[in-house]
């Protein structure tokens, strides 16, 4: 038997056939993928994957209010910077205590209660006082501003507001 002769018996089995354009088609596939992923890569993230309190909830607000209303909601929280700050450094402080009672052996149960509560009291705070900026604004911002801030018109699974 020839060498040239070998590839065509090999193929000539229906089974073999059948995997070498399977995996052909495959190969052309993938390609295909990784010349889309070259000429057109995925665009850049808008928003870092991690926001900080109050970034996080302006800028997930703000696009939906108009430009008046979004500055406003802006100029309302930038203050309060130094008071999140503090407070999201407690709060993770206080998750940390909760993290360093679980891994004690034995677990204190009274302690770990305790620390619980201390983290969920933090995260109250920041709750209350976002919520207290919001209410402090609401006279200033237009009916649509203040709808699309209680979640009226605007609000995810509803029509969005156009913006003025």
């Amino acid at each position: 038997m020839s060498a040239s002769a070998a590839p065509r018996q090999f193929l000539r089995r229906p089974g073999l056939r059948t995997l070498a354009l399977a995996s052909l088609a495959l190969n052309l596939f993938f390609g295909a993928m990784l010349v889309a992923t070259v000429r057109h890569p995925s665009p850049p993230s808008r928003q870092p994957a991690h926001q900080p309190m109050p970034d996080r909830f302006v800028e997930r607000m703000a696009p939906d209010l108009s430009d008046a209303d979004a500055g406003r909601l802006r100029a309302a929280f930038e203050p309060l910077r130094p008071r999140y700050d503090a407070l999201t450094r407690e709060y993770h402080e206080a998750g940390q205590q909760v993290r360093a009672l679980l891994q004690a052996d034995p677990v204190d149960y009274d302690s770990l209660r305790a620390a619980t509560e201390a983290a969920r009291a933090k995260r109250r705070q920041m709750g209350e006082l976002t919520e207290e900026t919001v209410l402090s604004i609401l006279p200033d911002l237009s009916p649509a501003g203040r709808l699309r801030l209680v979640g009226g018109p605007g609000s995810p699974g509803m029509p969005a507001m156009p913006k003025k």
